[in-house]
């Protein structure tokens, strides 16, 4: 039986990455990161752990293992190669990663079955057979750049998942991170100065544990770190 001809693509279709300036933007991100973290004091730096927990950075990237995540952290230098296959492996870390809930709870939860993807894919207004979907994951047939975004779109992940270098993925990860530490910090400041109400707006995708930024924003305020004397001037803490 032969499959449509728009299902799959041949041959390499991926964009050319520019490694080059993701590269660049991830090192400015890290510095900026760190910048942040060594500005607070000791009590707030602790709470960043939570923050940029490799295990939790590694499930929303597709970066493996959490130790390669720490590395980068570190300043390790990204693998920022064309990896032909790396579409194929980013999709099966999706489907390992995010499971389906059996009814069963004793028996854990399991990968989604091909058929349960075909029919997320065709809910989202895409077509994807079964048959299809067989060839992508245990035959390495790339999908077309359509059928890569929908399938993407059900594990609930932005497209581009898949195709992302390592650079790419955690500059995607950490940018709204970075933002909203920029956030929590003139927030603070704010509430230093008295005023008791904020509307802070970003586009930025927020970050997936709220938990974590809570947690500084609060421990910035018990640390005083952003008090004034009496006489107006400002202090930092410790």
């Amino acid at each position: 039986m032969n499959e449509p001809a728009d299902e799959t693509a041949e041959g390499d279709t991926s964009r050319p990455a520019d490694s080059a300036a993701s590269a660049e933007e991830l090192a400015a991100l890290l510095r900026e990161l760190h910048a942040l973290q060594q500005g607070m004091p000791p009590a707030v730096r602790d709470k960043f752990a939570d923050l940029l927990d490799p295990h939790r950075l590694s499930y929303d990237t597709g970066i493996e293992p959490a130790e390669r995540v720490t590395a980068l952290l570190n300043g390790a230098r990204p693998a920022d190669d064309q990896d032909s296959d790396r579409w194929l492996k980013r999709l099966v870390f999706l489907r390992n990663t995010r499971t389906k809930t059996r009814m069963r709870r004793s028996r854990g939860p399991r990968p989604y079955f091909l058929s349960e993807i075909a029919r997320g894919v065709e809910k989202q207004g895409g077509t994807i057979s079964k048959a299809t979907l067989s060839y992508i994951f245990n035959e390495g047939r790339r999908p077309t750049p359509e059928n890569l975004a929908y399938i993407e779109r059900f594990f609930g992940v932005l497209p581009g998942f898949c195709s992302y270098t390592e650079s790419e993925a955690l500059v995607a990860r950490l940018r709204p991170i970075v933002q909203q530490l920029r956030i929590l910090t003139k927030v603070a400041d704010a509430a230093a100065h008295g005023v008791t109400k904020v509307a802070a707006r970003t586009t930025e995708d927020l970050s997936r544990n709220p938990d974590a930024m809570t947690d500084i924003l609060t421990a910035l305020l018990d640390a005083g770190v952003l008090n004034t004397d009496p006489d107006g001037r400002r202090r930092t803490g410790d």
